[in-house]
């Protein structure tokens, strides 16, 4: 068509493309704000041109569809380095709130304590018969154990927390997921025709960027627009317009495992190749970084326990006993002591001797060794005492699963123990200073909390019975072993300790440093992405002048043209 009418119908087209310009330019404008936005561009081309006698005669604009300003790659770097992000950012989290825990900045801390303790001993050791001194051991001690016992307990609470925080995590990734594959199911409704659903693809980048920050995914584009994403091992959680789900599950071992739920009832257990996201670090920090820290704190509990025991059992206080009984105990009192799983310690057994030492009213004393073999079990051991060892009487004591050794004076007698090279009285507890034999279950053993007599500063005489109330033999090796390597890792119990909380500090710090790393990345391709799919409201504003004049300009070609229609309308009726 040519002639006024053509012209018409260009400036029509003109004024209809303008228009959809303002339009687009109107909805970029009104979602500078929106996150994951990417602005939006008509396409305008120049029509095909009609023939005339002087040759193709343009016909004005048409608009060829409205596509997104997006670049892929920087997207999916985004996306990638949002996951790597969120699980550092959740890592150092966590370690922040477990490093608190062994903040050895404020007073009280269990490095002092440790050090007290040792100090506390030595302090016994000028003075053995000093009711202060002795109270004063035993309130560092229980200080001791209770700040072991705190920090064991705050590990274990911390756990909790982030188990408790899993399932509603996995829910959100099913949940996004299934929100990806409804999206892929609408874009490809949309798209059937050719057109660009360039909203529903927004919202689908900005579902994956959420899961991305939840859990590491790859992710590909099929050729009919759908979405598909997998997980780091290739198991998909969206292939086209399904999805599929995760979920946990609490090891025998105290662990959380976390299964892929597929088609057909498939379950594969992908924990071990998750990376990224906030549930790799939940995991991560549950089941390897503390458990680790309270593998640490535990041995470290364990050792100074031992360590303590194994001397005190071999001392004496200020009196010896008239009965005593083992804190620990055996479900079997026939399996032999050695290695014996139902003891902490019983690792720690060898065969040797210890010696029980009898003492009568007028202070005569008779001392028997008891060999411990590697096939001496609690029965055994009761009955050579009864059968060897006169005026004490051992019993194995069961309660329920429990069979405990008791020995036991008579009237007139008392008794106490020294020279233990087989660690029997360590390993069973008889006359020791601590219980337990971790830093949930350390304690002080109540005979001695009961009665602080029974705090073995000296040590018997092995040749003639004699324990001078101001022998201090065993108080000072009690305190040296504050400096000897017999911590864990053949260091010293302090340096044990501040290598674990070392180990804690450079595990955050390293998190948080990984953190500015990635948000480094995370800026600079926001930054990438912006460039292209940000809307800039400066060039919105030129736009939509732009779009406003030329709308202007097409409705003053419709002005001209019906002009020059009555023009010659009236020029024809005039003839």
């Amino acid at each position: 068509m040519s002639g006024i009418l053509g012209l018409m119908d260009i400036a029509k087209r003109a004024l209809a493309a303008e228009q959809l310009g303002v339009e687009v330019t109107s909805h970029n404008i009104s979602n500078v704000n929106t996150p994951g936005y990417s602005r939006q561009v008509v396409n305008f081309e120049t029509s095909l041109a009609l023939p005339s006698p002087f040759g193709p005669l343009g016909y004005g604009v048409q608009v060829t569809g409205i596509e997104r300003a997006f670049d892929a790659f920087a997207t999916a770097s985004l996306d990638a380095n949002t996951s790597l992000l969120a699980e550092q950012k959740s890592k150092k989290t966590y370690l922040e709130q477990v490093a608190s825990l062994f903040n050895e900045t404020d007073t009280g801390g269990l490095s002092e304590l440790i050090t007290g303790f040792w100090d506390a001993w030595s302090a016994l050791s000028d003075n053995p018969s000093g009711s202060g001194e002795r109270q004063a051991l035993l309130t560092q001690a229980e200080n001791l154990a209770d700040a072991f016992s705190f920090r064991a307990n705050q590990l274990v609470k911390t756990r909790t927390a982030i188990t408790q925080q899993i399932d509603p995590t996995i829910n959100k990734i099913n949940s996004y997921a299934a929100q990806i594959a409804e999206l892929n199911q609408k874009i490809m409704a949309t798209e059937v025709n050719g057109q660009q659903a360039n909203d529903l693809r927004d919202q689908r980048n900005a579902a994956i960027n959420s899961l991305s920050e939840l859990v590491g995914v790859h992710y590909y584009t099929s050729g009919d627009g759908t979405i598909s994403v997998t997980l780091a091992n290739g198991c998909s959680l969206v292939e086209g317009v399904n999805s599929w789900t995760l979920s946990s599950q609490v090891t025998s071992s105290d662990t959380i495992s976390i299964l892929w739920n597929g088609p057909g009832g498939t379950s594969v257990d992908v924990t071990s190749s998750l990376t990224g996201g906030n549930l790799s670090a939940m995991i991560e920090v549950r089941d390897t970084l503390i458990t680790q820290y309270q593998a640490d704190l535990d041995d470290l509990a364990k050792e100074l326990i031992g360590q303590v025991n194994s001397l005190h059992s071999q001392g004496v206080g200020l009196e010896l006993f008239s009965a005593v009984t083992s804190s620990y105990y055996v479900t079997d009192p026939t399996a032999a002591l050695m290695n014996n799983p139902d003891l902490a310690f019983g690792d720690r057994i060898t065969a040797g001797s210890f010696t029980i030492h009898v003492e009568d009213g007028s202070g005569g004393t008779t001392a028997t060794a008891i060999p411990i073999t590697a096939t001496t079990t609690l029965n055994d051991l009761a009955t050579y005492i009864n059968t060897n060892v006169a005026n004490v009487t051992a019993t194995v004591v069961t309660s329920g699963s429990e069979s405990r050794l008791e020995i036991t004076a008579a009237s007139g007698y008392t008794f106490g123990f020294s020279q233990d090279d087989s660690n029997t009285l360590m390993a069973l507890g008889l006359n020791t200073f601590f219980t337990g034999d971790s830093a949930w279950t350390i304690g002080v053993n109540d005979t001695v909390a009961n009665n602080l007599d029974f705090i073995a500063a000296g040590q018997i005489d092995p040749t003639s019975g004699a324990h001078a109330p101001g022998d201090n033999s065993n108080a000072l090796l009690l305190a040296e072993l504050g400096e000897d390597p017999a911590g864990p890792g053949g260091l010293t119990f302090s340096d044990a300790y501040q290598k674990l909380v070392t180990t804690i500090g450079l595990a955050a710090d390293e998190a948080g440093d990984k953190q500015t790393y990635y948000q480094g990345l995370v800026d600079q391709f926001t930054q990438l992405r912006d460039s292209v799919s940000g809307v800039s409201l400066d060039e919105e504003l030129t736009n939509l002048i732009k779009y406003q004049r030329a709308y202007q300009a097409a409705a003053k070609m419709i002005t001209t043209a019906d002009e020059m229609l009555q023009t010659l309308l009236s020029l024809k009726s005039g003839g």
